[in-house]
C-alpha cells in the first residue's frame, strides 16, 4: 500500500471523527494497525510523508538514559502535533489555534519533554508555524491547504507508531543495552520487526564476546560486560570515527573550523535525504555527495571505507551558495497540484507531461530533457525546486553566512 493509499484511509477516518465532533488523536486500531505494518516492512515510508520521524526520533534520544521512557515521551508529543493538526484541520476559523505559547504546559510539558527547542520547530513548521522574535510564541501567518494538514497529521501518527516499534525492540533487547543512535540505524536498515530484532540481538552479542575475548586477554577478574554502543548519539557517527575519541559534535565550534578549513568542490552535489530531511550534514569524498543525518546511504560509504565527515558551518554555506545556483525553477506550465514529468538540464526548468515547449525549444535545440518517470521521484523534484535551501543552514553563526 503506497503512502497515497494510507492518507485516503486516514482521511476518511478522519472526515468521519469530524463528522461526529471529535477532534482527538487517531485511536481506530485498524489504521493505527495498517499505519505499523506498511512503516515496519518499509521505513522508507516515512520519507514519503515527509514527517522526518527517524531524525526527530534521534534527537529526542541523544540525551536518553533511559530509552523506553524517552521513547514515551515522544509518543506523547507526537500526539500532541497530531492533535495541533486536526484542531486545524477540523476547526481553521479558531484564531486560538493559529498561536502556541512556548511557555504554556502543552509546550514544555508535553513537548520540550520529549525533544529538543529546534527539533520542535522543525517539527511544528510542518503546520506553517513560524516563531516569532520575541521567542514567547509560534504563529501561522498562512493556514496550510487542508491535504497538507491530513498528511501532516498522519505522519505525526506514523511517528507514534515508530516509537511504539522502537520501544518493542528495546523491551526485547534491553533497555541498557543499546543506545538510541544503534537502535535507529538498525531500524532503517533491516525491514520488518522480527529481521531488526534477530540484528539487535547479534549486535549485543557480537558485543558482549568482543569484550569477554578483551577481559580474558587482560586477566580481568571481573564477569561484567557491558554494551559498547557502534553509533555515537550526537553525530550518528561510528565512535571509531571519532577524532581522538572526540565527537565532533561536541568539539568547541572554533577548534572545529580551524581542523577542517576545506571548502567542498563545485562538483559535489545532494543526495535525495537532503531534501527529504531539510538537513545537511556529512560530506562523503569517494561519491562526491552531501548527506544529511541519519542518510540510509552512510552505512553502505562506511561499509566500503569511504572518507565520510562531519560538515562544518562554512562547507554547509559554500555547498548551499551552489545548489542555489542549480536549482531548478518551475515552468510556467505546471499548475498548483500538478507533479512535473520533464527536466531540462540546461534550462534548469521542470516541465508538466504536455508542454509544448519540451519539443519545440528544448529538445530542438540540443537540450538535454529527460523524462521523471516515478512518481515519487515527480514529488522529490517538485520539493527541490520550491525548497528554500537557506534552512539547511540553520543553526549557522551570522559570522559565517556573509
Amino acid at each position: 500500500m503506497s503512502a497515497d493509499s494510507l492518507l485516503a484511509q486516514y482521511t476518511s477516518w478522519l472526515l468521519g471523527a469530524s463528522s461526529a465532533g471529535s477532534l482527538a488523536p487517531c485511536t481506530d486500531n485498524r489504521i493505527m494497525d495498517l499505519v505499523r505494518q506498511r512503516i515496519l516492512e518499509e521505513p522508507d515510508l516515512h520519507n514519503n510523508l515527509q514527517n522526518d520521524a527517524f531524525p526527530l526520533i534521534g534527537c529526542g534520544l541523544q540525551d536518553g538514559a533511559d530509552l523506553l521512557l524517552t521513547l514515551q515521551h515522544l509518543v506523547l508529543a507526537f500526539q500532541a502535533l497530531e492533535q495541533a493538526a486536526l484542531h486545524l484541520y477540523c476547526t481553521p476559523w479558531r484564531r486560538e489555534f493559529h498561536t502556541i505559547k512556548t511557555y504554556s504546559g502543552y509546550y514544555v510539558h508535553t513537548l520540550e519533554a520529549a525533544l529538543p527547542p529546534d527539533a520542535i520547530i522543525r517539527a511544528l513548521r510542518r503546520l506553517n508555524y513560524e516563531p516569532e522574535e520575541d521567542g514567547t510564541s509560534l504563529k501561522i501567518h498562512v493556514l496550510p491547504a487542508p491535504q497538507t494538514l491530513a498528511t501532516a497529521a498522519l505522519g505525526f501518527l506514523a511517528a507514534q507508531m515508530e516509537c511504539h516499534i522502537l520501544s518493542d525492540l528495546v523491551s526485547c533487547s534491553g533497555s541498557n543495552l543499546v543506545c538510541g543512535a544503534d537502535l535507529i540505524q538498525e531500524r532503517r536498515s533491516w525491514r520488518g520487526e522480527d529481521a531488526c530484532m534477530e540484528r539487535l540481538q547479534k549486535l549485543v552479542l557480537e558485543q558482549r564476546t568482543t569484550l569477554a575475548s578483551a577481559d580474558c586477554v587482560l586477566g580481568a577478574s571481573n564477569g561484567d560486560v557491558f554494551y559498547q554502543p557502534k553509533f555515537c548519539d550526537c553525530c550518528h557517527e561510528p565512535f571509531a570515527q571519532h577524532v581522538n575519541g572526540s565527537c565532533r559534535m561536541v568539539v568547541d565550534h572554533r577548534e572545529d573550523e580551524r581542523c577542517h578549513t576545506q571548502v567542498p568542490h563545485v562538483d559535489f552535489i545532494m543526495h535525495d535525504c537532503v531534501f527529504v530531511e531539510n538537513f545537511l550534514e556529512h560530506c562523503c569524498a569517494e561519491c562526491n555527495m552531501f548527506h544529511g543525518s541519519l542518510c540510509s546511504m552512510m552505512k553502505v560509504c562506511r561499509d566500503k571505507r569511504h572518507r565520510v565527515s562531519l560538515m562544518t558551518a562554512s562547507e554547509k554555506v559554500q555547498a548551499v551558495m551552489e545548489e542555489q545556483r542549480r536549482q531548478y525553477q518551475l515552468h510556467c506550465c505546471l499548475q498548483p497540484g500538478q507533479l512535473p514529468h520533464y527536466r531540462c538540464t540546461y534550462c534548469r526548468q521542470l516541465h508538466y507531461i504536455k508542454c509544448k515547449e519540451v519539443e519545440e525549444q528544448c529538445r530542438s535545440h540540443g537540450h538535454s530533457a529527460s523524462m521523471i518517470m516515478l512518481e515519487k521521484d515527480q514529488r522529490l523534484w517538485l520539493q527541490r525546486s520550491s525548497m528554500d535551501l537557506t534552512l539547511l543552514c540553520r543553526n549557522i553563526p551570522a559570522s559565517h553566512c556573509g
